[in-house]
């Protein structure tokens, strides 16, 4: 049981990367540069959108560009 979760976990990691590691990075990116927020909304709310979307991506192609 516990290695079945582990291997669903495991083959989920590039999205879990996008989201826990590239979006909490792009937001800081943006706030360092003045932009803070992005339509009204805090920043980190669309990195997060856009750290699912690359991490989807690289999961389905297999590579992150």
């Amino acid at each position: 049981m516990l290695g079945r979760i582990f291997l669903y976990l495991v083959s989920k990691g590039r999205i879990f990367f996008g989201v826990l590691f590239l979006a909490p990075v792009l937001s800081q990116f943006l706030n360092y540069n003045k932009i803070e927020n992005i339509m009204g909304i805090p920043t980190l709310i669309p990195c997060l959108f856009v750290g699912f979307l690359w991490g989807l991506y690289a999961t389905i192609k297999g590579r992150w560009f």
